[in-house]
């Protein structure tokens, strides 16, 4: 069974959030767990954002 990822700024929101202090924990544990769910680890996504990164352009 293939799982498609989700959309990389997705991904990357979700590992913003949860390393921002002012987010409540219930919300960093939901996006930990989508996080982990996808990539089995955190730093794994941290790796697929960085991979694909040149992928995306910032909008001006």
């Amino acid at each position: 069974m293939n799982q498609q990822l989700p959309p990389w700024t997705l991904v990357k929101t979700w590992l913003e959030i949860i390393q921002q202090e002012d987010i409540t924990e219930h919300v960093k544990g939901k996006r930990h767990k989508m996080l982990t769910y996808y990539f089995g680890s955190i730093e794994l996504a941290g790796m697929y954002v960085e991979q694909n990164q040149h992928h995306f352009k910032k909008a001006s």
